[in-house]
């Protein structure tokens, strides 16, 4: 019985883990930012930001990350393209960083429209919103190369 116990943990941690390792697409979202040193990137690179990879952009400035809400609509999507991952997994995500000391958490906001507006007004920000987001400044959006 011990072993059967094993070997199912063993394939539920090797499938999750494949979730989580599993390569994402970034579609169905639209990365926006303000004097982050860069007007496009790749995805991984885009991935590792939102992911709490650096403190500090190339111009000395803070990264401050921007994401939807839990309750937001897209949260899922942005859960889905940028960490693989549910929304309720990105929480655990951002809560382990910051009890670890290695990131500062990110701002969580309801609507596309605050996160463009934060984001706008921030020097340093970097936010996803849904692809359809409307009213986004032409010099705000990164461009993405795979």
């Amino acid at each position: 019985m011990r072993r059967i116990t094993i070997i199912i943990a063993l394939v539920f941690s090797i499938t999750a883990g494949g979730k989580l390792c599993a390569q994402v697409s970034m579609s169905g979202v639209t990365v926006i930012g303000n004097k982050i040193g860069f007007s496009s990137n790749t995805s991984k690179e885009i991935k590792q930001i939102f992911r709490g990879k650096y403190a500090n952009w190339s111009t000395n400035s803070q990264v401050i990350i921007v994401l939807p809400a839990s309750k937001s609509v897209s949260a899922e999507v942005v859960a889905t393209s940028i960490y693989g991952n549910t929304v309720s997994g990105v929480q655990k995500y951002w809560l382990s960083l910051v009890f670890q000391g290695r990131a500062n958490p990110p701002v969580f906001l309801d609507t596309d429209e605050e996160i463009i507006t934060y984001v706008k007004k921030t020097p340093g920000a970097i936010g996803v919103v849904s692809v359809g987001a409307q009213n986004i400044p032409r010099n705000m959006v990164i461009g993405i190369n795979n």
